[in-house]
């Protein structure tokens, strides 16, 4: 057996005992070096079965069972392996494997910077975890493994027990446990699936941040938003930047700038261009606040939706303004607080407080407390009719107004007219203006008008020839029109007024342009 030498001063590189052959090149300047071949220098050492050492150079070629160790806790193995010791480089091909304490790579070449402790590899490799089993793939892969740092690029795919990621780029610390992603990334869980266009994971506490078109898509609620917060433990979602979360086993989304879920306390909160959407089977609702919170039942489940400060609502059927307003979905009641306006159709109802009962997913009744007021316009004139008193309940079929029942102070102004049917147009002429008080009265209604009236108690009224109405007695005490404010979709319904200027502007300068073209 060959005895231990150093091949260069000051020990750079030294064989240790126990090789078999050592036959030096005299033409080339290289130490051949057959069996059991042991290399060190400083805290790494080379194994192979046989080894070409150049000494002007200072650089090892080893052959066949290549192991290279360093500080006994690194290992690497492969079939061949060249090895620069000034500059402290290393190649290795063929079936490399690399290993520490908790990870394994594979892969078909690899070069290696000893002083640095970095690896990389530029064909494909395969990082498995001793202790978890989660796997990682990747086209090239740079590991530190002093600092346990990964960086991976190309089809990068990662999968453990729980996630499965297809992700471009991706950056693991095996200290922290946290994986940052850059580039479009999916996230398959059992739960369901994550995509963001770059973010991160903390594996040990399970939360992270999805940014840039980001979503979490589970198995009946989808969040999505420019960035997303979200902790498995803690069962709280952040959203910032067009926040979607839609319920869909429910029926109902919210939109806003700004979003919290949380499932433990069972609520969430939005804000900014808040927006909430019930989807029905003919149509949608949307209510639009300041701020709209969610509240949900012990199973999740929708339950109450509260709307703080410029509330307005808006369906197809049915619109509405108030300052706050609570919404029970379990039962169908939402309660409007604070000049509360409601419009069904042509019906416009107001008061201190409103309380709407829906029926199949229609309105099919409101409650109006104090001041209770029901107006409708009286079509091609300046004249109103309308309804007043201390509470007053109106029916509705089909979202239009049949029947009013005022109790206590009860005051009626409404309008006689004769339909004439001449040819095929229909002349409507005014009759007259009923003014009519009682302590309580029902009225009935079609296509907006009131048809008959059951006073009673006490009534007492008059009959004004349409000549005749005193200005006096066109409206009642607590009249208002606010027609003003009734939302006309509810794209504008979340404009501020910045907004609804600005695209003012537009229409009116994309009209001049149509004009200007014809």
């Amino acid at each position: 057996m060959c005895g231990a030498f150093s091949f260069a001063q000051g020990d750079v590189i030294e064989l240790l005992d126990g090789s078999d052959e050592i036959v030096m090149d005299s033409k080339t300047g290289n130490y051949i070096i057959r069996g059991n071949v042991v290399f060190k220098k400083e805290n790494t050492k080379l194994f192979c079965d046989s080894a070409y050492y150049n000494m002007p150079r200072k650089e090892v070629t080893a052959y066949s069972n290549v192991h290279l160790n360093k500080e006994d806790t690194l290992n690497m193995f492969c079939d061949s392996l060249f090895f620069d010791t000034k500059k402290e480089f290393a190649k290795l091909w063929g079936n490399v494997r690399v290993r520490d304490n908790e990870y394994k790579l594979t892969t078909d070449s690899l070069d290696y910077d000893v002083k640095k402790n970095q690896g990389v590899y530029k064909n494909g490799g395969v990082i498995t975890s001793i202790v978890t089993n989660d796997r990682l793939t990747s086209k090239v892969g740079y590991f530190y493994p002093k600092t346990k740092n990964f960086n991976f690029r190309g089809d990068v795919v990662y999968t453990s027990k729980d996630y499965t990621v297809n992700t471009d780029t991706l950056m693991f610390n095996g200290l922290s446990k946290k994986a940052y992603f850059y580039g479009p990334t999916d996230i398959l869980g059992k739960s369901g699936k994550m995509y963001c266009e770059k973010g991160w994971y903390d594996v040990n506490n399970e939360k992270g941040v999805l940014q840039q078109n980001a979503y979490i898509d589970q198995e009946d609620t989808y969040i999505g938003g420019d960035s997303l917060y979200y902790s498995s433990l803690d069962s709280m979602y952040v959203g910032e930047g067009n926040v979607v979360i839609r319920d869909t086993t429910n029926k109902i989304e919210f939109n806003g700038d700004y979003a919290i879920s949380e499932e433990k306390k069972q609520y969430a909160l939005i804000t900014g261009h808040a927006l909430a959407k019930r989807f029905d089977n003919e149509d949608t609702l949307f209510i639009h606040a300041d701020t709209l919170f969610n509240q949900l039942d012990t199973v999740g489940e929708s339950k109450l939706i509260l709307a703080y400060h410029g509330v307005k609502l808006f369906r197809a059927d049915m619109q509405g303004v108030c300052d706050s307003l609570i919404y029970n979905r379990e039962k169908g009641i939402m309660d409007m607080y604070y000049e509360p306006v409601l419009w069904a159709k042509k019906a416009q109802l107001s008061g201190d407080t409103i309380s709407v009962f829906e029926k199949n997913k229609e309105i099919h009744k409101a409650f109006i407390r104090k001041k209770g007021l029901v107006v409708t316009h009286v079509d091609s004139t300046s004249y109103y009719n309308q309804v007043n008193g201390t509470t007053i309940t109106a029916y509705f079929d089909s979202s239009e107004i049949r029947r009013v029942d005022i109790e206590a102070n009860a005051k009626t102004i409404y309008f006689l007219e004769d339909e004439e049917e001449n040819d095929t147009v229909i002349i409507v002429e005014r009759k007259g203006m009923n003014r009519l008080y009682s302590s309580d009265i029902s009225l009935y209604f079609e296509k907006g008008d009131i048809t008959s009236a059951t006073y009673r108690s006490n009534p007492e009224g008059v009959l004004y020839p349409m000549t005749k109405i005193k200005k006096s007695e066109e409206r009642v005490q607590d009249f208002r029109w606010d027609e003003t404010r009734r939302p006309v979709s509810w794209e504008t319904m979340i404009m501020d007024e910045e907004e609804i200027e600005k695209q003012s502007k537009n229409e009116k300068e994309e009209e001049v342009e149509k004009d200007d073209n014809d």
